[in-house]
């Protein structure tokens, strides 16, 4: 694992992108140590009814659910399913195959809840965090990390993608959720997280909502809280492909950012009394970029 220490100070010139430049180009072009790019294979567009939903995929704790939701994704499956669950400041759940015949695509898996060992390139900023011992990013995801047990695993922050389950720890299936608002700690390392959304919160936020009262779910889900499809990045064709970056947490903007949080060090803020500050990973996530011009 890096710790990050004594980077206050470091900055980094931005590159400019012409957005005439072919996908593949600008995904090579900003792939460097402070920059992760994730591949057309791993992004999953979602459609709604106000817009798209990019989803990144990872499979650094749970591969096994991540290549479900893939294989869901090829099958059409979710296509015209619902948002049926949705909690103001807690997720918002889809994917129910309440409605459908058990098929093969529906058999439960084994919960993929962290990984062990950490893997070498895991960037720790949060030394003594909370909720985790230690707290940072690999890959483009929040994590956080237990050297004495030697286990990573995703935390819950807000655009946070895992698979649903019953009590049961080996019980996901097919439905999924996306946390919304509020970042829900109390699910980390009780899940398996298989990723994050890089763009398109904004049509999440824009889901009906279920009566708590009723576990969020909406008695009669509507257009409004539909599916309408859902596409992998490589099965469109490169025009329609967007291309993002992610700031890693070794980034020297980021650690720019982090420092300051840390002391407040802005003229904005009178009374510092309370510094040093821990820092939670979830409030002060790394930057995403979209680098293509096909923003929509």
């Amino acid at each position: 694992m890096k710790y990050i220490t004594n980077m206050a100070g470091l900055l980094l010139s931005l590159v400019l992108f012409s957005p005439h430049v072919a996908a593949t180009d600008l995904a090579e072009e900003s792939t460097d140590e402070h920059w992760f790019v994730p591949s057309s294979e791993n992004l999953v567009y979602l459609k709604t009814d106000t817009g798209d939903v990019i989803i990144m995929l990872s499979a650094d704790t749970a591969p096994t659910h991540k290549e479900r939701f893939i294989d869901l994704v090829k099958d059409g499956f979710f296509d015209n399913q619902h948002f049926y669950r949705v909690i103001e400041g807690f997720v918002a759940q889809g994917g129910s195959n309440e409605e459908n015949q058990p098929f093969a695509l529906a058999s439960p898996m084994k919960s993929e809840f962290f990984k062990s060992p950490i893997p070498e390139d895991t960037v720790v900023v949060e030394p003594n965090a909370i909720h985790a011992p230690q707290t940072g990013f690999l890959n483009g995801m929040p994590v956080g990390t237990d050297t004495a047990n030697n286990q990573l695993w995703h935390v819950h922050c807000p655009g946070t993608v895992a698979f649903a389950r019953d009590t049961g720890k080996d019980t996901a299936t097919t439905e999924f959720y996306v946390v919304l608002g509020q970042s829900p700690r109390h699910l980390d390392k009780n899940m398996s997280v298989i990723g994050r959304v890089l763009s398109g919160m904004e049509h999440l936020q824009q889901l009906p909502r279920g009566n708590r009262d009723n576990g969020g779910v909406i008695s009669a889900p509507g257009k409004k809280s539909r599916i309408l499809s859902a596409r992998l990045g490589s099965a469109l064709p490169e025009e329609k492909q967007r291309i993002f970056r992610i700031q890693r947490g070794s980034h020297p903007d980021y650690l720019q950012k982090v420092a300051n949080a840390r002391t407040l060090d802005n003229a904005f803020f009178h009374d510092k009394s309370l510094t040093p500050r821990t820092i939670d990973v979830c409030y002060y996530q790394t930057k995403v970029e979209e680098i293509t011009g096909n923003s929509r």
